[in-house]
C-alpha cells in the first residue's frame, strides 16, 4: 500500500478518521443531554454513534498500516515473489549493481 516514497497511505487516512471520530464522538457526548437536538433522528445520538464508527475505522487502518510495516521489515525483498521478479528483470536488462 505504499507508493514511490514508501509512505503507507493508511497512516494519514487512519489518523484523519481517528481525529474526526474523536471530535464527532466528543460532540455527541457533550450534547447527549439535549433531547431536542436528537428528536428528528428518533432520539438516536447520531453524532456519538458515527463518531465511534469513524474512530474504530481509523484505528483499524492505523493498526493495519503498523502491522504491514512490521511484517515487511522482517523479510528482505529477495525473499518475496515480487522481489525475485524484480531481480530477474534487472538481471535480464543488465541493471544489476555490483
Amino acid at each position: 500500500m505504499s507508493g514511490a516514497t514508501g509512505i503507507d497511505v493508511r497512516y494519514p487516512i487512519g489518523a484523519l478518521f481517528t481525529v474526526l471520530g474523536l471530535i464527532l464522538a466528543g460532540y455527541g457526548l457533550a450534547t447527549a443531554s439535549d433531547t431536542a437536538r436528537y428528536e428528528p433522528s428518533l432520539s438516536v445520538n447520531i453524532n456519538l454513534w458515527w463518531g465511534l464508527v469513524m474512530l474504530a475505522f481509523g484505528v483499524v487502518l492505523l493498526l493495519l498500516a503498523w502491522r504491514s510495516r512490521a511484517a515487511s521489515a522482517d523479510r528482505p525483498a529477495e525473499e518475496t515473489p515480487e522481489g525475485r521478479l524484480t531481480e530477474q528483470r534487472e538481471h535480464v536488462l543488465g541493471l544489476e549493481k555490483d
